[in-house]
């Protein structure tokens, strides 16, 4: 039998292609939340990651390196749609765009989610894509305020990607506002509030949500 999830992870699993020469490129399954649910498992903690991926190649591979790293099988979701991408043309600067019209993770269904999943977590886990990208983010600040309601504990990592600009500011505030552990770096907050400097933007988000405990990193 299955040890309930203590730590849920809410979001996106990717491939990355990235730019490694002039006519090479190398591509790895990846995605912010869904590295965090691998590294929860590794660590020995019962951790599902809930979001939806293709039936290709792209999301079979997905699908085996999380069985590798132990995550719970029964929150992630195989639908019919293309495979989400990121095409990374360079790291330094950071240069990327996303392929993922009408994608697989977009279609994430959380009526699919294990019966009584939220009374066995301890901790949930939203962030990055995700929460910009519509239906599903709106699917999962529902689920976020679902959580919140029922007194369990939410972190958040914002992650910012270029496709955060002013029409997901009322979602990073509501988000940021539901957090218990907010985790942001430099340049996540350069990105979201370019109209400041960093130390008034982490105001900022302390203003926000004045209770929570934050994770500040440099770099990512």
């Amino acid at each position: 039998m299955t040890e309930p999830a203590r730590y849920v992870v809410f979001g996106e699993a990717l491939t990355d292609f990235i730019r490694e020469g002039p006519d090479r490129w190398r591509s790895a399954a990846g995605g912010s939340p869904w590295n965090v649910a691998r590294v929860g498992a590794r660590l020995g903690l019962a951790t599902g990651f809930a979001g939806a991926v293709s039936m290709d190649v792209f999301g079979e591979e997905i699908l085996r390196l999380s069985r590798e790293a132990g995550l719970d099988p029964r929150f992630v979701q195989q639908v019919e749609r293309a495979p989400l991408l990121a095409l990374v043309v360079s790291k330094h600067p950071p240069q990327y765009f996303f392929v993922g019209e009408n994608s697989a993770d977009l279609h994430f269904d959380p009526g699919g989610l294990p019966e009584g999943w939220i009374a066995t977590a301890e901790v949930v886990h939203f962030g990055s894509l995700s929460l910009v990208r519509e239906p599903l983010a709106g699917r999962l600040l529902a689920i976020a305020e679902k959580v919140r309601a029922d007194g369990r504990r939410i972190a958040f990592d914002p992650n910012y990607r270029n496709l955060m600009g002013e029409a997901y500011r009322p979602t990073l505030r509501r988000m940021t506002e539901l957090a218990d552990y907010i985790k942001v770096s430099d340049e996540d907050l350069t990105g979201l509030f370019p109209d400041v400097d960093q130390v008034a933007a982490l105001g900022r988000l302390r203003t926000w949500s004045p209770g929570a405990s934050f994770l500040f990193t440099h770099g990512g």
